[in-house]
């Protein structure tokens, strides 16, 4: 069902989902969940003010997206009686798996192949892996072969072996891994995979020589050789979940946007909010397809990026002389006719997924961050948005209502939240830590400014 109530509460939000090609999904009942948010929309007895776009971000499936917005939207109710605003939220669904999380069966072993070890019991077969896998990459010739050649050579592989600077990664396996490069960097986009010169036999010996573990992918992920050997295919999958992001957002939820614009009074305000590679979705809702980004049919009046799994140059214009200058993918979401009130970027310090693990799986496409005092590679959720005039707000804190936080019309604003986002899950850190009041409460102040 497309309408959903908070649990404990008597609040609602309205979820569609879509499918990896970016076309809606309909209910179990055969319904449109889109057709029947755009009813409610359209109903003049409905009254609504402010309309709310959600999107989550990598690794949420349905079940996944639907806990997520239950936590975000009940960690606090900023709609006071009587304030004249008649809030509609909408959540999107969309495939956003970047790696598998389950780990790889070992081969059998020794004559009669030996019995299954208990700790494997969650653990996934070669033709469990390879049907996995292929729904998180590109659907193109060859890749369920190539994907058989490195994994069948993954599972014959202690996984307690160490690597070291002297292992290699076989030849057969170099050229599947060829394969499924090509593949991924075949489905296009802003930043071609391949346009940096990736090469699997490079990330392999950089994963296998010794170095400090932070811990961000597990204990001894780089000190294990079967780890090694599937480090390139978990930089694709994460690389072609980008990709996904981006074309979801100027395909599907580009539309949805435009269709909601289209069936609500020109004085009803629209504001979008994406987390992790939902900032890429939002971002990529108000670009719109095409290599000339054409504006929504009015301005988008405000857009939240919770801990963003987007390079921090994706806005900037100019980028600087020592990537190559030229503008940021998203630069024209800046302009007002696109966003005509705040953006409002996230950061913080506890947040491992964006700080460490994205910036390992970007530099494979060499997806420039250089700046004067900035890293070659991050994304906005450790550094914040780099466009032109954007402004540092007060550092979040703990029971913060953003009440005297200076949101202006047009403003761009940077906010270090490491102070509320700072709960640790694994190995992504607090990157998905975001069921707080305080972040409720920022992003309803910024979506208000101006009124």
């Amino acid at each position: 069902m497309s309408l959903r109530r908070i649990p404990g509460t008597s609040r609602q939000y309205h979820l569609i989902s879509y499918d990896k090609n970016g076309h809606e999904r309909p209910d179990a009942d055969g319904s449109s969940a889109s057709e029947a948010a755009l009813a409610d929309l359209r109903d003049p007895a409905a009254g609504v003010t402010d309309v709310f776009i959600l999107s989550h971000g990598w690794q949420g499936d349905y079940d996944g997206a639907i806990d997520q917005y239950d936590r975000w939207l009940g960690a606090a109710d900023p709609d006071a009686a009587g304030d004249g605003i008649r809030p509609f939220v909408i959540g999107v669904h969309w495939p956003s798996r970047a790696w598998s999380d389950r780990e790889l069966k070992s081969a059998p072993s020794g004559l009669l192949g030996g019995e299954e070890d208990p700790g494997e019991a969650d653990s996934m077969s070669v033709d469990e892996a390879v049907d996995e896998y292929a729904t998180l990459l590109p659907d193109r010739p060859g890749v369920r072969e190539a994907l058989r050649t490195v994994l069948e050579h993954a599972s014959e592989i202690d996984p307690d072996e160490d690597a070291t600077a002297r292992a290699t990664l076989p030849a057969e396996v170099a050229r599947a891994y060829r394969v499924l490069g090509a593949a991924t960097g075949d489905a296009g986009g802003d930043d071609p995979l391949l346009g940096g010169g990736w090469d699997p036999v490079e990330v392999f010996a950089e994963a296998s020589a010794e170095q400090a573990d932070d811990g961000l992918l597990g204990e001894g992920w780089f000190h294990k050789l079967r780890e090694a050997v599937l480090t390139p295919l978990r930089q694709l999958t994460f690389w072609h979940c980008k990709n996904q992001a981006r074309e979801f957002g100027e395909r599907g939820a580009a539309q949805l946007v435009r269709a909601i614009m289209r069936a609500t009074a020109p004085d009803v305000r629209v504001h979008l909010m994406g987390h992790s590679f939902g900032t890429i979705v939002v971002s990529g809702a108000v670009r719109g397809p095409g290599g000339t980004p054409a504006p929504p049919p009015r301005p988008v009046s405000s857009l939240f990026l919770v801990q963003g799994a987007v390079s921090l140059w994706a806005f900037a214009d100019p980028a600087p002389r020592r990537i190559g200058g030229g503008r940021g993918y998203f630069a024209d979401v800046t302009r007002p006719e696109f966003v005509s009130g705040p953006i409002v970027v996230t950061r913080s310090s506890w947040d491992y997924a964006v700080g460490r693990f994205y910036p390992l799986a970007v530099s494979i496409s060499q997806e420039y961050l250089l700046g004067d005092d900035l890293p070659k590679f991050g994304g906005i959720g450790t550094f914040g948005i780099q466009t032109p005039g954007a402004v540092e707000l007060p550092v979040l804190t703990r029971g913060s209502t953003s009440a005297d936080t200076p949101f202006a019309v047009g403003g761009r604003y940077n906010i270090d939240a490491s102070a509320v986002i700072r709960t640790l899950a694994g190995a992504s850190g607090a990157h998905s830590d975001l069921a707080h009041a305080e972040l409720v409460w920022l992003g309803w102040r910024a979506a208000l400014a101006g009124r």
